[in-house]
């Protein structure tokens, strides 16, 4: 590393400002600008190491000790096959643009990955996009799949205004489009003989939902209760809503859902959606609960993820649900422990992911 270069976890008391300056010119004004939600993503992060975050920044102390770079992980439980491992996501990859093509992108990966290993990861995921993928690439991290993001359009009014310069003859063209949406799904009821309830919070049932579907995921976050109430419940600048589908044979399935506003246009993103991976109806029923919700909450479209892991692709697709490709964003792994085999992870079908994975929610 050149001289005069210093790389610590970052203090947000202390160094929050200079780093949401950081973020603004690496991402645009749409990055989360709250220190409460990066207090609770770096430093209340129940499975954190007992010394503490591990999201790291550069400074320049030659150019007046200035904030130059960041790197970091977010630890949390994996289970891969039959066994749970310690993992992370490589997050907030940022380089100040004055400071591009040092080598400190790279500097920065090796860092996050030693401490990584030190505090015990033993295998480390990214969401890389175009600009950042070839870098891993060279950096020798194995390509797992590219992510493949569902989106079911519920109201093309504002689209169709836009593009018509009348309002009037949009909604028409929106009823036009909601009539042949609906004769698509005609004939699917999945729904018709299970509940739908809506909490304000994760409700304990979706905890015991894991242990109930857990032996039937292979590549899958860990999502025991602990980990729902910390990732939804606990976060502090967001709201979410859950819903809990109930049958005769109990509890069959959950999604955390919220509202939010993208390209000036109302929408639901769907950050979890947790069932029977390999029952057709439980999934189709878990669509129709996010459909109806999306439509009672009038936003124009809900955006999923799922991974291609058991019915959910499938069903998904049936529901009028469109994948998004050519998005640019690729899974990669870099594996720190000898007993787990990167290439043995590749492949969209062994992995069950949602929207609340990674960082890909958390600015929406």
């Amino acid at each position: 590393m050149e001289e005069g270069r210093v790389i610590h976890a970052i203090d947000l008391n202390q160094e929050f400002d200079e780093f949401e300056e950081l973020s603004v010119l690496s991402f645009g004004e749409g990055s989360n600008p709250s220190q409460a939600m990066y207090r609770w993503l770096f430093d209340e992060n129940p499975y954190n190491p007992p010394t503490g975050n591990l999201m790291f920044v550069m400074r320049d102390q030659a150019g007046g000790g200035k904030m130059i770079a960041s790197d970091g992980l977010i630890p949390f439980w994996l289970q891969l096959g039959g066994r749970t491992v310690q993992a992370a996501h490589s997050v907030k990859s940022m380089t100040h643009p004055d400071y591009k093509r040092q080598g400190i992108f790279r500097t920065m990966t090796e860092n996050s990955l030693e401490n990584g290993r030190k505090a015990g990861i033993q295998a480390v995921l990214g969401f890389a996009n175009k600009a950042s993928y070839p870098a891993y690439q060279k950096f020798g991290w194995t390509t797992l799949f590219e992510r493949e993001v569902y989106v079911f359009p519920a109201n093309i009014t504002n689209k169709a205004a836009g593009m018509l310069k009348s309002r009037a003859l949009a909604r028409l063209a929106n009823g036009a489009f909601q009539g042949v949406s609906r004769l698509k799904r005609a004939g699917k009821h999945a729904l018709r003989r299970f509940t739908v309830e809506e909490y304000d919070a994760i409700p304990p049932q979706a905890g015991l939902l894991w242990e109930k579907y857990k032996k039937n995921f292979d590549c899958c976050i860990v999502r025991d209760l602990p980990y729902l109430q910390y990732r939804y419940d606990r976060r502090p600048d967001a709201k979410y809503r859950s819903l809990l589908l109930r049958g005769e044979e109990g509890s069959i399935g959950y999604a955390v859902l919220r509202k939010s506003v993208a390209n000036g246009k109302p929408m639901v993103c769907v950050a979890e959606n947790f069932t029977d991976p390999g029952s057709e109806e439980y999934v189709a029923a878990l669509a129709e609960a996010i459909i109806d919700w999306t439509y009672a909450n009038e936003a124009d479209y809900a955006v999923v993820c799922s991974g291609l892991y058991g019915k959910f692709d499938s069903v998904f697709r049936s529901y009028g649900f469109v994948p998004q490709k050519g998005q640019g964003t690729m899974v990669i792994a870099k594996s720190l422990d000898p007993s787990i085999d990167e290439a043995s992870l590749a492949g969209a079908a062994r992995w069950h992911l949602t929207q609340g994975d990674g960082e890909s929610e958390l600015d929406l």
